[in-house]
């Protein structure tokens, strides 16, 4: 715990250090999964609070849920709908709602201690005054436990992310290569259910000059008995 509350520091401290050329943003996130009784059916549920800034001018309100099926241990499937609401930075805030229907596969395994996991993600999506798209993105998730406690409670670990955005789309003035996000943060298991991450993200929009963000991230695990 220790380590965790000295990296929260650091990564605070460079943020506002950095916040002299570029201002940060900030993400604040709540990711829970509620197991079904003892079968291989769950329930994804999802809350993201973006903000332009680290708090003050707001830019997404997300939030997700999905239907889970576990085919095997190492292999899930999801169906979901999601809801964004998005403002633009400043004023006017020109606000306007997104609608989701996505499917994704998530395929997971070891490489000695580090845990890796795949995630396919397909969606369809309606946006505000403009025409239906789709969009393909692939994750890379890797976790390297610190401690002897490995991913159980007490137990601290590093977390990697890199995902690719690809847009489907029948446009011609929409590129194919939406966005890419590269994450590195610190998490800690509270409990065997409960853990907290902290990080950076690097995300680059299009050819838009790449921003930086600030996560803070919950990951709660409910079983439904």
């Amino acid at each position: 715990m220790q380590l965790f509350l000295l990296v929260v520091l650091f990564l605070f401290t460079a943020s506002f250090s950095y916040a002299q050329t570029q201002q940060p943003q900030a993400w604040l996130i709540y990711f829970g999964h509620t197991k079904i009784k003892d079968s291989k059916w769950g329930i994804h549920h999802e809350l993201q609070l973006r903000d332009y800034q680290i708090i003050g001018d707001h830019n997404q309100t997300l939030a997700r849920v999905g239907a889970q099926y576990q085919f095997k241990p190492y292999l899930q499937g999801t169906l979901g709908y999601g809801f964004v609401y998005t403002e633009a930075m400043g004023a006017p805030n020109n606000p306007f709602n997104e609608h989701r229907i996505y499917q994704e596969i998530m395929a997971s395994h070891g490489i000695k201690t580090a845990k890796l996991r795949h995630r396919f993600r397909l969606e369809e999506r309606f946006i505000e005054n403009q025409d239906f798209r789709g969009r393909f993105r692939y994750n890379l998730f890797v976790d390297v436990p610190l401690t002897k406690y490995g991913f159980s409670a007490k137990g601290s670990y590093l977390a990697f992310y890199d995902e690719v955005f690809i847009n489907l789309s029948d446009n011609s003035n929409i590129k194919a290569f939406d966005r890419n996000r590269a994450y590195a943060g610190l998490g800690y298991k509270v409990k065997n259910n409960l853990g907290i991450q902290l990080g950076y993200m690097r995300q680059h929009v299009g050819t838009a000059k790449g921003t930086n963000h600030i996560l803070l991230s919950t990951h709660h695990q409910v079983h439904w008995k």
